[in-house]
């Protein structure tokens, strides 16, 4: 054979094995191309998934949030107006004509004194309508007789009084008496007020 044919044949065996070789490449290529096309499909679809997901989520914790900005609006807007209601009836109770107000106070100093022996507090500015004979009624009202007694000094309150014994007090002013009475009925007039809708 000559070498002229051999290279012939050389060429026409690398020829047909570069072809072979461009073939396998091309369908392997191919292969490849449609494996990560697949793969790209399924990511955009678990992506656009996620997306929606998140947008959903951030959405309700957005009405969430503004809900319970909104309870808390609710919220102080009752209170306010209890409050109010609270102010009012202070204000009318600490404005009761005299003989109204010390038969209030008889019944707060009878319901609250333990012994019948209380020291009783009163404010400065109220002095002269705590008589004799006032004391002297709450110690004949008293179970088994009473032994209250004035003292010198002025309460630093403007309505009430307070009752002391050693180290017991009892405080019957005004403010407290209110404080006490809000914790107690607070629920049933929120519940009057404000019903559930």
């Amino acid at each position: 054979m000559s070498i002229e044919n051999i290279l012939k044949r050389i060429d026409k065996e690398t020829e047909s094995s570069v072809r072979e070789i461009q073939e396998k490449a091309e369908a392997e290529a191919a292969r490849i191309k449609d494996e990560y096309s697949e793969k790209v499909g399924r990511l955009k679809e678990e992506l656009k998934r996620k997306a929606k997901s998140r947008a959903a989520e951030e959405e309700r914790r957005l009405v969430v949030s503004e809900q319970l900005e909104l309870r808390k609006i609710i919220l102080y807007k009752k209170r306010e107006i209890l409050g109010e209601l609270y102010e009012e009836a202070c204000g009318r109770v600490g404005s009761l004509p005299e003989g109204e107000y010390l038969e209030l106070l008889r019944a707060l100093i009878l319901r609250n004194a333990i012994s019948g022996k209380e020291e009783i507090i009163v404010p400065g500015g109220q002095k002269e309508l705590f008589t004799p004979s006032f004391v002297g009624s709450l110690d004949e009202a008293f179970p088994g007789g009473g032994g209250f007694s004035l003292v010198k000094e002025n309460g630093e309150f403007a309505w009430g009084v307070v009752l002391r014994e050693e180290r017991r007090v009892v405080d019957l002013t005004l403010g407290v008496l209110f404080e006490q009475l809000k914790e107690n009925v607070e629920p049933e007039i929120a519940a009057l007020l404000f019903p559930r809708e």
